[in-house]
């Protein structure tokens, strides 16, 4: 459906930058709307704070203010950063009557704990009625907060990647990607006291107490599109926060509402996820039958136990389909088509 509109733009933030962990599917995301003819809003001098480089970009403001068509198309990825950006989506539907759909990489205020950011987030997205979200569970903190929102869903974050599947047999080895400093759980993996459950960590910081961990084994940092490629184990992963034992501080509590984008990459790698039972992500892999749910890691090796091999290649199989979306952009696509189509009606 958007690609028969013509005055379709996105606010670019993310697609220069030299991305070696963390904040891969922002740039994804600006890939994608690229292909699909969305037009980069971008402002010049970007790392440049001179002078010259105010003028210029405040020129740019200005032109681009102008040059718009009444009722553009504006997709923002939220949170943005740069201070004209912001300045610029304020001003956009006052001026020129634009449609601004916010497709939400994070709640930074929800993640942080932060009430006074999570107040300053709320009123943004006040001004704002359509959005694409992660899940089930964000669409229904939105109501809570934006009741006269629309919404469509992401459900996956697309993965520019390719996927790999290599022949893999149940084992109790599990892999765990992601920025290890804040996964302190990591550090707490020697109470499980489980002799054959052993973890493979991928990432950046890592640290002196989690090589302590007899169980855990340091696998090293990579560029994220050769990921997929390099997890070794039988499982992935999905746990946040400070604690083993269900869900920890903010980050931990955060999980109910995001869909990680480590289950992206467990998909592109073909490796069935173990996810705490609350996350925002836990329906969806029930509902594809691509792993299992736990309510604290110390249910992980049972669970493992009971898995049959058969169902254990099953859930293989089962993220074959999804894989190849997830790598050619499709779920974006139809989350973009599902937000237009509410626009449109």
């Amino acid at each position: 459906m958007f690609e028969e509109k013509r005055n379709i733009f996105f606010i670019q933030e993310h697609l220069e930058k030299k991305i070696f962990h963390g904040g891969i599917g922002n740039v994804d995301i600006e890939k994608i709307l690229m292909q699909h003819n969305f037009k980069p809003l971008l402002f010049p001098y970007h790392y440049d704070f001179s002078i010259r480089a105010k003028l210029s970009r405040f020129y740019f403001l200005v032109k681009t203010i102008l040059n718009l068509k009444p009722a553009s198309l504006i997709v923002i990825q939220f949170p943005l950063y740069a201070r004209m950006n912001k300045l610029l989506v304020q001003l956009l539907p006052l001026l020129k009557r634009a449609k601004i759909i916010y497709i939400i990489a994070d709640i930074d205020g929800l993640k942080d704990d932060d009430h006074s950011l999570l107040q300053k987030e709320i009123r943004s997205f006040k001004k704002v009625r359509y959005f694409i979200v992660h899940n089930n569970n964000m669409r229904q903190w939105f109501l809570s907060t934006v009741p006269e929102g629309k919404f469509s869903l992401l459900y996956f974050f697309d993965f520019m990647a390719p996927y790999c599947f290599k022949p893999r047999s149940k084992t109790n080895i599990i892999a765990f990607a992601g920025n290890l400093s804040k996964s302190l759980f990591l550090e707490q993996l020697h109470q499980i006291n489980s002799e054959p459950l052993q973890f493979n960590l991928y990432g950046p910081g890592f640290t002196a107490l989690m090589n302590d961990q007899k169980n855990i084994s340091y696998k090293g940092q990579f560029e994220p599109y050769t990921l997929p490629q390099l997890l070794q184990g039988s499982f992935g992963l999905v746990w946040d926060g400070n604690s083993i034992d269900g869900e920890g501080g903010s980050i931990g509590n955060y999980m109910r509402y995001i869909t990680h984008h480590k289950v992206s990459l467990y998909i592109l790698a073909g490796l069935p996820i173990i996810i705490y039972e609350k996350a925002g992500a836990a329906e969806l892999i029930k509902q594809y039958n691509i792993g299992f749910t736990i309510s604290n890691l110390f249910e992980i090796e049972q669970k493992i136990k009971l898995l049959t091999d058969n169902d254990y290649q099953q859930m293989i199989l089962n993220m074959r389909g999804l894989a190849e979306k997830i790598s050619t952009g499709k779920f974006l696509e139809n989350a973009l088509n599902e937000i237009i189509r509410q626009i449109v009606d």
